[in-house]
């Protein structure tokens, strides 16, 4: 059995980060673009490695989520990074995230970390879906417009991972094992959804 990460509206868990992630802090970080080589590049151009150490500088008052996708990766606190480390996840990067607000201030939150999978570390929806068993809506050139329910024809053997195809970027999967031993430290923000279910929620 495999699980969508799906995200769950709680306390301080918000679906969006007001804010940005830079390389340095600066006090109108939370407004200037993200102009760097680890977060966007051109054609099939690989990125850049991720820095040791980057600055989340937001608006937001306060964080406790465990779990959150945005800046085309994911923000995890520490317990979820261990849980990463812990089982077969593939090959990512992880850059130790402050987060502070626009005056440099700290704000309560649990330790965090900017979560990055190469593209070359992203699935192929061919290689693991079942097009005939799933719900999918397709374009007229044959691309996944919409994803309704989801089956998995060759499951991978991955704990967590995610696909290339654009409806589903940045909508991570997970195998029972890992939702397993996340729901034992109680992940907030997040809730891990059956595949069928996939078309009813809002990534996390």
């Amino acid at each position: 059995m495999h699980f969508a990460l799906a995200y769950q509206d709680e306390a301080r868990c918000p679906a969006f980060l007001n804010g940005l992630i830079h390389e340095e802090f600066s006090d109108d970080g939370h407004d200037r673009p993200m102009q760097y080589a680890w977060h966007y590049a051109t054609g099939d151009s690989p990125l850049a490695d991720l820095p040791a150490e980057l600055w989340l500088i937001t608006k937001d008052r306060a964080y406790d989520f465990d779990f959150h996708t945005q800046f085309d990766g994911h923000v995890v606190s520490g317990e979820f990074l261990a849980l990463m480390r812990a089982t077969d996840t593939g090959g990512w990067q992880a850059a130790k995230l402050n987060v502070v607000s626009s005056k440099g201030r700290r704000i309560p939150a649990k330790d965090y970390y900017f979560v990055k999978f190469p593209r070359t570390e992203l699935l192929k929806v061919e290689d693991v879906v079942d097009l005939a068993g799933s719900r999918i809506d397709f374009r007229r050139d044959g691309q996944i417009k919409k994803v309704w329910e989801l089956r998995f024809g060759t499951p991978p053997e991955r704990d967590l991972f995610l696909f290339d195809s654009i409806p589903l970027l940045g909508v991570a999967f997970c195998s029972e094992r890992f939702a397993e031993a996340a729901r034992r430290f109680g992940p907030r923000g997040v809730t891990f959804v059956e595949l069928p279910d996939i078309g009813t929620v809002q990534s996390a």
